[in-house]
């Protein structure tokens, strides 16, 4: 007669050979085709999503629009990040949905494009920086003696009915020993036409009406200068401004680089 210990490792032995052979049919495999087959369909919605495609130019002045230099420029869209390529351009692979579009610059120069995009179909999102030197209309160069400073205060028109953006003012100016100096120092970017970021927001002009005339109203900044300063150069005093356009093209469109 078997004794009860040999009666209970005899009794789990069979068990653990039951659930061996259940965990290993066919219909609970783990491994099986069928599986893999299962899983393999649930991913393939995220790789044939649809198509965004990012498209990103920058301008200077009158110069031709180009693709930023390679590496200067990513894009967030959603939690996707990526790089533009040689040809300025990211491509994402979306489901449905809306999504934060962001484009930012590495050097921290430019202010960063932001939008919300609405993904239903193939999207095309063109999305174009320029710089440009935006002349005063006027220069009053005023000489404060009791602090021993000047100031330069600049009035002029924005060119652009949207919100544009403006970094600090670049003065060329005479001095008392005849030197030309420029405020503040005017280092040289191969790409940017100012090293300091574009962080002042320029509304629109206001205007008012006077006897059904419309008169624009000039905005000013001031800007501080040393005393010794004698005249400003006009022709070489401007505000680097940044004017950002976008526009989405929506459908089956080409997606060529032109």
């Amino acid at each position: 007669m078997l004794r009860r210990h040999e009666l209970l490792v005899m009794s789990l032995a069979v068990i653990l050979a039951l659930l061996f052979i259940l965990f290993n049919s066919p219909p609970l495999s783990l491994s099986s085709s069928s599986a893999i087959a299962y899983v393999s369909n649930i991913a393939s919605p995220v790789e044939s999503g649809i198509t965004v495609k990012v498209r990103v130019t920058h301008q200077i002045g009158n110069e031709t629009p180009r693709p930023p230099i390679t590496g200067l420029v990513f894009v967030v869209l959603g939690g996707n990040i990526a790089d533009l390529d040689a040809k300025g351009e990211a491509i994402f692979s979306l489901p449905p949905g809306n999504y934060s579009l962001i484009v930012s610059w590495r050097d921290g120069i430019l202010y960063p494009f932001r939008t919300i995009v609405k993904v239903e179909k193939p999207l095309l999102i063109l999305v174009s920086f320029r710089e440009e030197k935006l002349i005063p209309d006027s220069l009053i160069l005023m000489v404060n003696y009791t602090t021993d400073s000047s100031s330069v205060e600049m009035q002029y028109m924005p060119p652009s009915d949207k919100i544009i953006y403006a970094s600090t003012p670049i003065i060329t100016t005479i001095d008392q020993m005849g030197r030309k100096l420029v405020y503040p120092t005017h280092e040289a970017v191969a790409w940017h036409i100012t090293p300091r970021p574009y962080y002042i927001s320029l509304q629109p002009s206001a205007v008012y009406v006077l006897y059904d005339v419309v008169v624009p109203v000039l905005s000013s900044t001031n800007t501080i200068v040393p005393w010794s300063i004698l005249s400003v150069v006009s022709d070489e005093t401007f505000i680097p401004i940044q004017i950002t356009n976008a526009t989405i093209v929506e459908g089956d469109i080409e997606w060529s680089s032109t």
